[in-house]
């Protein structure tokens, strides 16, 4: 049986994932490391009253939010007559938390919602003959020639706002200016995981590119 800590743990990494919010963002919230974050939402290090007030306040969480975390007791057995009420299941999957990885579809846009939803930084690399209509500015597809590396910060991940069509990726993203950009599955040619927990690595030279951060 999960102790009543695990449920509100479990209702916290729902939040985050509908907030598309990644942990390193809600250390920097809270003035920890990620690591400490994770230890903490993995249940390896107790959840203390005073953590749970701070990341429910990062979360804009009320307590009416994290009562509904807690374990329901189960229900007295019914009586015959209650047996025939039939009540109606009103949970609906979640697209996103529901997504398992499938060998035949878009590999692009499935390494794409792992690594959004493991939050690690990534980065990749587009042709760009495929993004001349892609609201990305010319001056920047001119600059980077044949092939635009683009790297995202998960720090970032909530203010990105991806969007997933069968086409394409939608997804905000900073220039000299914050633009809604579109970058269909084929133009995608490498997308790289960093992995580190607490400092984001070194840039390698081959990796070098504009660091797109959102303008709050």
């Amino acid at each position: 049986m999960q102790s009543p800590s695990q449920y509100i743990i479990e209702g916290l990494l729902s939040v985050l994932q509908a907030k598309q919010m990644s942990t390193g963002a809600l250390a920097k919230q809270l003035g920890k490391t990620k690591k400490e974050i994770k230890s903490i939402l993995s249940g390896n290090v107790p959840l203390t009253v005073d953590d749970l007030s701070a990341i429910g306040n990062a979360l804009n969480l009320q307590d009416s939010d994290l009562q509904q975390f807690m374990q329901v007791p189960e229900s007295p057995p019914l009586s015959d007559d209650q047996n025939n009420v039939v009540l109606a299941d009103v949970s609906e999957p979640n697209d996103e938390t529901s997504w398992k990885p499938n060998p035949v579809d878009i590999h692009s846009m499935q390494v794409l919602k792992l690594g959004f939803a493991l939050g690690c930084n990534l980065f990749f690399t587009a042709n760009t003959k495929g993004l001349e209509d892609s609201g990305i500015p010319e001056s920047v597809l001119k600059q980077y020639g044949a092939t635009l590396p683009i790297r995202l910060d998960a720090d970032f991940f909530h203010h990105y706002k991806p969007q997933y069509f069968d086409d394409g990726l939608e997804i905000r993203l900073s220039f000299d200016a914050v633009y809604t950009c579109f970058f269909p599955w084929h133009v995608f040619e490498q997308i790289t995981f960093f992995v580190s927990d607490d400092e984001a690595p070194e840039q390698s030279s081959s990796s070098k590119g504009p660091t797109l951060r959102i303008i709050d």
